[in-house]
């Protein structure tokens, strides 16, 4: 095989990579269109996908960094909604001359009404959480691009 009909093969097989079409799929098509062996069609696929890969991960995700930006900011809107109120609960029962009962009024008002802000607390750092960690590969391949990290 010559090098531009590798090239052009190459591309090819990027373009459907990134439009994420199904390997045994393409591997069929170099099979039957460039008469390649299946171990060698493989091969090639599975190079030009680790060759490409933060390229393949950047072209799939904008519509998934919108959606974990979302998620993400929720997050930290929920978490800080939720310790905004818990704090403002403990400085209304924060008094140093009472000392113990103070303490024990704040933690009863927040187990008896204010449940809730745990619960809102909890899920705000969740969702930050699950944001980052759902989105690692792609930050990997923005951090990439970027040429932050190698």
């Amino acid at each position: 095989m010559d090098r531009a009909n590798k090239a052009r093969i190459e591309i090819a097989i990027l373009e459907r990579l990134t439009n994420g079409e199904s390997h045994d799929d393409i591997i069929l098509d170099l099979c039957e269109n460039e008469n390649m062996r299946w171990p060698e069609a493989e091969a090639l696929l599975e190079r030009v996908g680790a060759e490409k890969m933060h390229h393949i991960i950047l072209a799939q995700s904008p519509l998934l960094i919108l959606i974990a930006l979302a998620i993400f900011l929720g997050g930290v809107g929920l978490t800080v909604y939720s310790t905004y109120n818990i704090t403002s609960v403990f400085l209304s029962y924060y008094d140093t001359k009472s000392g113990g009962i103070g303490a024990l009024g704040m933690v009863l008002h927040l187990f008896t009404y204010g449940d809730y802000l745990w619960f809102l607390a909890f899920l705000g750092l969740g969702m930050i959480i699950g944001s980052l960690k759902g989105m690692e590969e792609v930050w990997a391949a923005i951090f990439h691009k970027l040429g932050i990290i190698q």
